[in-house]
Formats: structure tokens, sequence, C-alpha cells
């Protein structure tokens, strides 16, 4: 049977904990993944996980939700996803809300998604896209092209390159009556995510023919 978060729990959840004296052997974890050491990374990530550090639930849960070093179990990943989000960890609030949006697991609810990428925004820059997607498209409450903008800004301006990327495709697209088509606005924010080398804005400025001569030998 599917399990489903309170919407109240959601509105309120716990405070996290000071920093942890495993930050050290997380971060150690977390090189052992880079170097596709699965299997070492989760020995160190399940017992600190089991004892209640956030981030390492939260890496629990993507291994399991990608299938790394693991069968791929989304109630599995959902549950250490739990785990991190009551004590509000922002990366598990963010992919819990990509598995409401998509219905993975759980039932697709688009306004849990919504909230939880609001809640997860305050301190990830992914979660900040996500909400601007919701609002740009009216996903799980009300549009607002601006608001949008907004958070697709500082997505960006946080390092989440693609934030810039679906800004200057409001530009590009034009978004009536609010936001009219302005190719120079959108070429604006393409090169400004084509200079952190992200492929689809250096190809749309090739399409549009306003590739820099800086960015041509992207």
């Amino acid at each position: 049977m599917k399990r489903f978060i309170p919407v109240l729990v959601l509105l309120a959840v716990l405070a996290a904990p000071g920093a942890s004296a495993n930050d050290a052997a997380y971060e150690k974890a977390l090189k052992l993944v880079q170097q596709a050491q699965f299997d070492k990374a989760l020995a160190i990530f399940k017992p600190m996980a089991e004892n209640g550090h956030p981030p390492s639930q939260f890496s629990m849960g993507l291994m399991y939700h990608l299938g790394r070093n693991v069968e791929k179990d989304l109630a599995v990943a959902y549950d250490w996803y739990k785990k991190a989000v009551l004590q509000d960890y922002a990366p598990a609030l963010n992919n819990m809300g990509m598995m409401y949006l998509k219905g993975e697991y759980v039932a697709e609810n688009k306004v849990i998604a919504r909230k939880l990428f609001e809640i997860a925004s305050a301190d990830h820059t992914q979660a900040r896209d996500n909400y601007a997607k919701c609002l740009e498209f009216g996903w799980g409450g009300e549009q607002d092209i601006g608001q949008a903008i907004n958070f697709y800004q500082i997505a960006g301006e946080g390092g989440y390159v693609l934030g810039w990327h679906h800004l200057a495709q409001i530009y590009d697209q034009g978004r009536p009556p609010e936001v009219p088509r302005d190719e120079d606005k959108a070429v604006r924010w393409y090169i400004a995510a084509a200079e952190k080398n992200f492929a689809r804005s250096i190809e749309r400025l090739k399409q549009l023919g306003r590739l820099p001569d800086h960015l041509k030998d992207k």
C-alpha cells in the first residue's frame, strides 16, 4: 500500500539538528560515490542514516531511487527521504517533491509537490527552479509568471544553470499578456547559461544566429 505524508506535516517539518560529528565520514562517502564505489559509500551512509543523520538519510534515499549498488526501490527511497524531510533537509524535500510531481511510488499530487519545492527553495537551488516551474505553469496552485522569473533567476545565480535557461525560454517563447516575446532578453539569459557551458543554451543561440564570438569554440 502506498504511504503518504499528511499535508500538515509538510507545512510544519521539524527543525534539523546541529552540525553532526559524522560530516567528515559523509564527505568521504560522497567522494566514493563520485568514484562509483557505491558499495563502500553505502556502508558509510547506512549506519549514519540509521542514527538520524539527514544527509545520509537523503543519500540512502537517492541510492535506492537510482538503483546505485542496490535494486531500485522507490518505496525504500521514499521512506529514507521522509526521514530527512522530517528534519527539514532541503535536498530530500526537493526529491520527494519530484516523486509527487511525477507520481513515483506515491500518487501524483502537484499541490504537495509545489509545497515541498517552496519549502526547499529557501536552501536548495534546484528546488528554486522546480518551484519556478510550478509558478510558471500553475502546477499545484496559481500561475505567477513574475515570481517564476524571479525564482529562475536566483536559481541560476545560485549555480543551477538550468534556471537561467528556463528564464531565457520564457522570453524566447513569450507568456502573454504578462511577458511578451523578447528575443534580446532571451539571448541575454541564454548567453549567461552558455558561458557556464550549458549545451542547450548554446544550441539555441546557434539556432537564433545569436551565438557570440567568445562562445563559438564551446
